[in-house]
């Protein structure tokens, strides 16, 4: 299974095109987002919001880039102790930035 992005406004009916939604198959599980409000090096924010994902500090956090945010999201989701965790899978994003 493969993580990727989306645009939030498909989804939601928001956003602009630095706000989108984190897919796992056809399952929103999360945002990554440009965000006003975040420290001044660190613009991009991203979240977990999957209802099963137990919420903590460390579903969430900023980073200098999209592209680290998506790395970051990435490393959080797929922790082992997290629900989603399966051996057998390695959750990559697909999408036009390589991580």
């Amino acid at each position: 299974m493969a993580l990727t992005l989306a645009f939030t406004k498909r989804y939601f009916g928001f956003g602009d095109k630095d706000d989108h939604v984190v897919l796992d198959g056809g399952r929103v599980i999360g945002r990554i987002f440009l965000s006003p409000q975040s420290p001044a090096d660190r613009n991009w924010m991203w979240t977990i919001t999957a209802r099963d994902y137990p919420r903590s500090i460390h579903s969430r956090g900023y980073s200098a880039t999209r592209e680290e945010a998506m790395k970051e999201f990435k490393a959080q989701w797929t922790l082992p102790s997290s629900p989603q965790q399966n051996p057998i899978r390695s959750a990559v994003f697909r999408n036009s930035s390589t991580l």
